[in-house]
């Protein structure tokens, strides 16, 4: 079970390194953009609609890692007065509703998306694009998230003592 868990937080991560590239290429996306627009008065045709498929990959790519890593943006104003039992217990519960929502977001995106891909779903602008593969991406981000929460869920259940969260009290230390 341990194997499969580390597998899982391996996955995230490398979706997550995915989620760095992405910035790259709409970094050099725009880039190019941008010097055929004053260099040659025109813009590359399908460069925005490009890009914005990359923020969507961006985003929801790296949702998984961001979790992996505890990196969430965590308030303990509350949750640190609580004894460690209780503390657990609350990780749990918040783990599992989080789990839970992530999980009906996921089912209905990748409803969508395969509907989508089965119309071959495109945006009218500039150029024909298609939409088909920014709803996979989202689904996609969604499911990774969801499964890196069940993979926490189970971690926390199956370990005896809590797991200490890396928040920025550890970095202040």
């Amino acid at each position: 079970m341990q194997r499969t868990l580390r597998a899982i937080d391996r996955l995230s991560r490398f979706f997550g390194v995915l989620s760095g590239l992405a910035i790259f290429v709409i970094t050099i996306t725009v880039v190019l953009d941008v010097v055929f627009r004053a260099a040659l008065n025109a813009p590359i045709p399908g460069a925005t609609e490009f890009s914005t498929l990359l923020l969507l990959a961006l985003v929801y790519l790296g949702l998984a890692s961001v979790q992996a890593t505890k990196s969430n943006f965590y308030v303990e104003i509350l949750v640190s007065r609580l004894p460690p039992a209780a503390r657990r217990i609350q990780e749990g519960l918040v783990t599992l509703l989080a789990a839970a929502v992530i999980g009906v977001m996921a089912w209905y995106t990748g409803q969508e998306a395969w509907i989508s891909t089965l119309r071959g779903e495109m945006s009218f602008g500039a150029i024909a694009f298609p939409i088909w593969p920014a709803r996979i991406t989202l689904a996609f981000g969604l499911a990774m998230l969801w499964l890196q929460l069940v993979c926490d869920l189970l971690r926390l259940v199956l370990t005896a003592r809590p797991q200490p969260h890396h928040g920025i009290e550890e970095t202040v230390k």
